[in-house]
């Protein structure tokens, strides 16, 4: 649509405007033939036409919007056009008429201040010009001067308000283009976050589930090389430990496509599945491991029940990495007003600080998005506690007997 068009606004001088012009001034050239004497109308009409040659070959030019205001062929042309109607306005009181179109014209072009000289020129002129000719005597000519004296004083005071009307339109439309500006920098911004948003969720989804499953079949890949030969049952156990750890993670990954929660929690509550991933474990590396549920089981939020079951995994993967731990303890704790998961090794520790690495940010990057923290305390040689709390919204627990997690999920595996 041409509206909306940048240099399309409602103060821009169109083609009818043109046309309006043109057919008037010629019409009233006609006029002026039929109604005036002899000469006189064709001069007049000859006049006329010079008018409308002289608005064509450079009034139509000062009606660009780049040239509206203090283009410096302005004077010259409201000259001439003074000097071209003023003998057509003495000559044929017809050419009257013509002032219709020629004053809207020389506002347009001249503005509020030239304009109105101009009009005044063309009003004043005629009339002075048969006083000075003795054709019109003083008395019949002064309340013809005080009724276009009222007119120039509209005409100025109307000039100037549409002037400021008209810059303030063009300091809105300044205003939309910045808005309008601003508003696709916005959403390229946003868009952009949205995106990096999302690469880093991809990224720490990866790494929870993806890379430490492949880490846990490298770890039981070496174990049953070793045990081939000496503890072929033990090779087995290890051989099926892996091909469920592959399984799982083929599911993981067509969960994550298909935008569903992790596969562990499609099946089994938080708990059950907690505790699966914390058998699993010490199965893998052959370490005590057990989990313990402390309190009354509440009704989690699906967030909440994700966040805790990827930070025990980053946790627990933590331990098979770098601890060289002997027991792994998993701890969920449910509060009135928060849940708490501690993991706890009784490996090598370390000092905290620095970043911790990925794994850690992005546990510290999923608490902070459920407003909740991580905490780890470790001390060198006295192993390592991974600390998750997550408010809660009060919501009535479920109807549940109080937890005995505390020995029934416990399972240890000789070294």
């Amino acid at each position: 649509m041409t509206g909306d068009r940048e240099d399309d606004h409602a103060w821009h001088v169109d083609r009818a405007w043109g046309t309006y012009f043109t057919g008037s001034t010629a019409v009233i050239a006609v006029t002026a033939v039929l109604t005036g004497t002899g000469w006189r109308g064709w001069t007049t009409a000859v006049l006329l036409c010079a008018v409308v040659g002289w608005y064509l070959l450079l009034g139509r030019r000062l009606l660009r919007p780049e040239e509206v205001h203090g283009s410096p062929r302005t004077v010259p042309f409201l000259g001439g056009l003074v000097a071209l109607m003023v003998p057509a306005l003495v000559l044929t009181p017809t050419a009257t008429f013509a002032m219709f179109a020629v004053s809207p014209l020389v506002f347009m072009t001249g503005g509020a201040w030239l304009g109105t000289a101009t009009a005044a020129a063309l009003l004043f002129g005629p009339i002075l010009f048969r006083v000075a000719a003795g054709s019109l005597p003083w008395a019949a000519a002064v309340p013809e001067l005080l009724i276009f004296l009222v007119i120039l004083f509209f005409s100025f005071w109307f000039a100037r308000w549409f002037e400021r009307v008209i810059a303030q339109s063009h300091e809105r439309a300044g205003l939309i283009a910045a808005l309008r500006a601003s508003r696709e920098e916005s959403t390229r911004l946003s868009e952009e976050a949205g995106a990096l948003a999302e690469r880093e969720r991809l990224a720490r989804e990866l790494h929870d589930t993806l890379a430490q499953g492949l880490t846990s079949i490298i770890t039981l890949g070496q174990a049953v090389e070793s045990e081939l030969d000496t503890d072929p049952a033990l090779a087995r156990r290890h051989l099926a430990l892996m091909r469920e750890t592959a399984t799982e993670n083929l599911a993981e990954a067509r969960a994550m496509v298909a935008a569903r929660q992790p596969v562990q929690l499609e099946n089994e509550t938080l708990e059950a599945a907690l505790s699966r991933i914390t058998e699993r474990f010490g199965s893998e590396i052959g370490v005590a491991a057990r989990l313990r549920v402390v309190g009354v089981p509440g009704a989690l939020p699906g967030a909440h029940q994700v966040g805790l079951l990827r930070a025990t995994q980053e946790a627990l993967a933590n331990i098979r990495k770098h601890a060289g731990a002997g027991r792994a303890d998993v701890t969920l704790s449910f509060a009135p007003e928060s849940v708490e998961l501690a993991v706890t090794d009784d490996g090598r520790g370390f000092t905290p600080g620095g970043s911790g690495g990925h794994g850690l940010a992005g546990m510290r990057a999923r608490a902070d998005a459920l407003g909740g923290l991580v905490e780890v305390e470790s001390v060198p040689g006295a192993g390592t506690t991974v600390r998750l709390v997550l408010p809660l919204d009060p919501e009535p627990p479920r109807a549940t007997a109080p937890s005995t997690h505390d020995t029934a999920c416990e399972r240890r595996t000789a070294p």
